[in-house]
């Protein structure tokens, strides 16, 4: 278990997590990290299969603690029909039928691949009451270490609460040889923990909300750590990978100690994930998840600053003047990885910046906005502003 003292109310923040490994070669040690285990069910992509998921099969074999494997499509979504999927394969039926016998379950169960298979997993762990881990296969998302797992359920994204994996491994010669849309996707949530942690503190300014000082440094330092590094993400430079990882597996902890998604998520995830819903209702495969993080950040940036120029609140003025810095690095991040925007027309935009405030319970910049009667205009205006700045791919 990982432990952290703090001065925050909570005194210690823990996570069940008994190992995490990132390195060059790190699949290798797969075999020896889950050793404890007897019954693995190895849950992989066509894709992730293929990147290293035969190799862990093959040394899960090798140690005779392999279940069984199950391969979902490539590309699978976190659907409520993949998840039925693989809480029905969990178990393995014997040869010959008896009616007095049940099918054996697994005592594990290892996801591998990044985004939706971790998120499979994590939900059908967390109903079985068996732990799990990942291996992942790219640089993604900030789903490592979570608590919580975005399902998309009847067409709508609903965020439920779920397992948090014991062993999260990552083999960076394998996540750095990830499509460069999966690369980018991870800088893009990366980048939005600085406005999660604006949100946070905005929270704790106007409504009291528990904050921990300690845990918000900690993802704040571990995004400018990554964005220092990412003008070599296109090299696939290991050094950059590690610092990604690194970073999206200290938000999703962050989650764990809080005991709150807030570490990792804001006004970004809200309006990227309310545009990914639009999509399924439309009947369209959502874009990359950090992709739309990514492009709502930008979002968030821009409406932030102009409450800064506008607001007569000195407090508020102060808290994001904090973090006007931390923007700038941004701008230049994106002027040299130019991370795409799938949302350019002005219609959906402002619908999703309107929608994304109802996306969760939450006070963020959406709510405050909205609680002065400044959320339409501020969605409407911010639209040119944000395109003319930082979409580059138009």
């Amino acid at each position: 278990m990982l432990e952290m003292e703090c001065s925050c109310v909570q005194k210690k923040h823990t996570a069940p997590v008994k190992t995490v490994e990132v390195g060059e070669h790190a699949v290798e040690k797969i075999g020896e990290i889950l050793s404890e285990y007897k019954s693995i069910f190895l849950v992989a992509d066509e894709n992730t299969y293929q990147a290293a998921g035969k190799r862990t099969e093959a040394l899960l074999k090798e140690k005779g603690i392999l279940s069984h494997t199950f391969l979902l499509e490539a590309g699978a979504l976190p659907t409520d029909k993949n998840v039925g999927r693989v809480l029905i394969e969990a178990g393995w039926d014997e040869d010959i039928y008896d009616i007095n016998h049940f099918s054996n379950n697994p005592d594990f169960i290892l996801a591998v691949g990044s985004g939706s298979v971790n998120d499979i997993c994590r939900m059908v762990s967390y109903r079985l009451g068996i732990e799990y881990g990942i291996l992942g296969t790219a640089p993604s998302m900030d789903g490592f270490a979570s608590v919580v797992a975005p399902l998309i359920v009847g067409n709508k994204k609903i965020v439920y609460t779920c397992s948090i994996a014991r062993h999260i491994i990552i083999d960076l010669n394998i996540a750095a040889a990830a499509p460069k849309e999966l690369l980018m996707a991870g800088v893009g949530d990366m980048i939005g923990k600085y406005i999660a942690i604006l949100d946070w503190e905005l929270s704790r300014m106007m409504t009291g909300e528990y904050y921990c000082e300690k845990v918000a440094d900690m993802v704040i330092q571990a995004t400018k750590t990554c964005i220092e590094s990412s003008e070599k993400l296109f090299e696939r430079d290991i050094y950059t990978i590690k610092n990604t990882v690194d970073g999206l597996i200290l938000s999703g902890l962050g989650i764990a100690y809080t005991g709150s998604s807030r570490p990792a998520s804001g006004t970004e995830h809200m309006i990227g994930q309310t545009w990914e819903v639009m999509d399924l209702e439309e009947g369209k495969t959502p874009n990359l998840h950090g992709i739309e993080v990514g492009e709502a950040t930008f979002v968030a940036m821009v409406m932030y600053e102009r409450l800064y120029r506008e607001t007569q609140d000195e407090t508020v003025k102060a808290l994001i003047k904090k973090y006007l810095p931390l923007f700038y690095e941004v701008e230049t991040l994106q002027k040299t990885l130019r991370l795409p925007f799938t949302v350019t027309d002005r219609k959906r935009y402002v619908e999703g910046v309107l929608r994304g405030r109802a996306f969760r319970e939450r006070y963020t910049l959406l709510e405050y906005l909205h609680r002065f009667g400044k959320l339409e205009d501020y969605a409407e205006q911010s639209y040119d502003e944000v395109m003319k700045k930082y979409c580059l791919n138009k």
